[in-house]
This record gives C-alpha cells, structure tokens and sequence, in this order.
C-alpha cells in the first residue's frame, strides 16, 4: 500500500460502518468493467445504503461476490426469483445470480474529475438507454475489433517511411 491507496478488504468495515450510519462514502474504483462511464485514477462514485429499497434496472451497485472479490456493475435484470444479472459496461458477459444480501451499496452520485454528473441529466440517460442495449454494445465491441485489426494490417502493408 502506497500514496494513499488501500485495499477494499481492508476498509470494508469502516465503510459498512459508516453506510450502516446513514452516510455516504466517496471512492475512487480501480478497474477497467465501468469504462466508457467510469475512468480509474479520474472518477469517483459516491456510495449509498439504500438496500430497503429494491434495485431499479440500470443502477450501479457495489456487491461483494461470492468468492470476496468487491466489484462495481450495473444491475441489467431483475429475475422473477428475486436475483439480480449485473455487467459491467465495458463488458458483454452477464453475471446472474447475484442475491440481495451480496448488495452493499448502490452508486447514488458520479464524479468526473471532481465535477459532479448528473445522473438524472439527460446525457447520462441517454448514454445507459443506449448502452445498455446489449446488440449496440456487441456491435460497438465488434466493430472496436475490426478497427484494429484493419489498423494493424494497414500498417504492414503501407509502413511509415522516414
């Protein structure tokens, strides 16, 4: 641990504490599961309870896995049993399974370089309206993909010449 960094495992009680308490608590994610919409070392999210009140599609939540690793996702579904399927927005995989009790906090307010975004604003839902459509994210993922393979091949092809 160095410049001020830490582990989530061992700070997880104090901010249990201190969301069980009524507050909020600021943090800085590590992580690449959230880009385009969260940027390690530049953005922060702002953690809250609110666990008496169900998960909405499209929040964000910080939870616990199974197997103790913390993570930072966006609900994508609510199943009829009650579980949740979260996926980062950087990702296409979905995770399903995921149980209310796993749930610490959700993401009630989003810093980019420590100006607030709105999450209410219409960019923002407009950006998780689109982005959360799983065939525009696979499409976008795919055509990234071609972009650099085609980049790659330009290259070998036409090299620069100094």
């Amino acid at each position: 641990m160095n410049n001020g960094e830490f582990y989530l495992a061992d700070a997880i009680e104090v901010i249990e504490e201190v969301l069980a308490s009524g507050g909020d608590f600021r943090m800085y994610p590590k992580g690449t599961s959230m880009l385009p919409l969260i940027v390690q070392t530049r953005d922060s999210v702002v953690l809250t309870r609110g666990l008496d009140i169900p998960a909405k599609k499209h929040d964000i939540a910080f939870y616990r896995r199974k197997n103790g690793q913390f993570v930072l996702h966006r609900v994508m579904e609510i199943c009829d049993d009650g579980t949740y399927t979260m996926c980062g927005d950087n990702q296409t995989d979905l995770e399903r399974g995921i149980e209310k009790e796993q749930i610490i906090a959700y993401v009630s307010g989003l810093y980019r370089k420590e100006k607030a975004v709105k999450m209410d604003g219409f960019l923002y839902l407009c950006y998780v309206f689109f982005w959360s459509k799983m065939p525009i994210r696979k499409c976008f993922f795919f055509m990234r993909r071609v972009k650099g393979k085609l980049a790659r091949i330009f290259r070998r092809i036409f090299p620069k010449r100094s």
